[in-house]
């Protein structure tokens, strides 16, 4: 069992590396950032109302520049390994493509939905980690506000 702190830790990091990320494709792509983001999610269920495990997933939006053409992911991958995200590995996803890759236990997941608009999605998060039985239910309410970038 790990504690609290790893869920936090994690939290700090995929914070970190999503604003890198919005950073790296706004640069590529031009255009400006929104829904800069992030929240914990529950894996492993504990019971019927409580959950084992955690983990962190912050997301943001890039409503990509006018001079950008698509596909816009061909233009990200130098994006994700600057980053830290070796190997980015292309995907499809319902209506778009993705383009993943990991930097240790983090994984970025960069999104275009084409028939949908001008705009590159992105998340990235960390592994469920299990956090001790009397923490459970602060995490299970904890909302993240704060915008990350």
């Amino acid at each position: 069992m790990t504690d609290s702190s790893a869920l936090e830790g994690q939290r700090e990091r995929a914070r970190a590396a999503a604003a890198v990320l919005v950073t790296g494709v706004v640069d590529a792509l031009g255009g400006s950032a929104s829904r800069t983001t992030g929240r914990v999610e529950g894996c492993e269920s504990a019971s019927e109302d409580e959950f084992r495990t955690f983990r962190y997933t912050a997301t943001g939006r890039v409503d990509v520049g006018a001079s950008a053409s698509p596909p816009f992911l061909d233009a990200l991958v130098p994006v994700l390994e600057a980053a830290g995200f070796a190997d980015p590995i292309p995907g499809e996803r319902p209506g778009g493509n993705t383009l993943e890759g990991s930097d240790g236990d983090l994984t970025a997941t960069l999104s275009e939905l084409p028939g949908q608009g001008a705009y590159v999605l992105l998340s990235v998060e960390g592994p469920c980690l299990e956090v001790p039985e009397a923490d459970r239910r602060d995490w299970q309410r904890r909302t993240d506000p704060e915008p990350f970038l």
